[in-house]
C-alpha cells in the first residue's frame, strides 16, 4: 500500500492514458468515418484567394483602429463632462 501511495503521481497518468487509448482502440471506425467525412467536407469549401484574404484583412485592421479611435473620443468625451460635473 506505500509503495502504491508514492507511486500515485505515475500510476493516475498511466491509467488515464490507458482508458484514452483503450476509447481510442474502440472506437478507430467511427473516427475514421468521421475524419474521412472532414476531409470531404473541407473539399468542398470554397477558400478565398490570396488577394481576397489581403483585402479583407485590411479592411478588418482599417475598421478596427476607426473604432478605436471613435471610442476613444467619446471615452475622453465622456470623462471631460463626468469630472466637470463632480468638481
Amino acid at each position: 500500500m506505500d509503495i502504491l501511495l508514492k507511486n500515485l503521481k505515475v500510476i493516475i497518468p498511466a491509467l488515464i492514458g490507458a482508458i484514452a487509448l483503450f476509447l481510442v482502440i474502440k472506437n478507430f471506425s467511427k473516427i475514421k468515418t468521421f475524419l474521412l467525412e472532414v476531409k470531404v467536407e473541407l473539399g468542398k469549401v470554397s477558400w478565398s484567394t490570396r488577394q481576397e484574404l489581403a483585402g479583407s484583412t485590411a479592411v478588418v485592421i482599417v475598421l478596427t483602429f476607426i473604432m478605436a479611435v471613435y471610442i476613444g473620443i467619446i471615452d475622453l468625451t465622456l470623462s471631460k463632462i463626468l469630472s466637470l460635473m463632480f468638481k
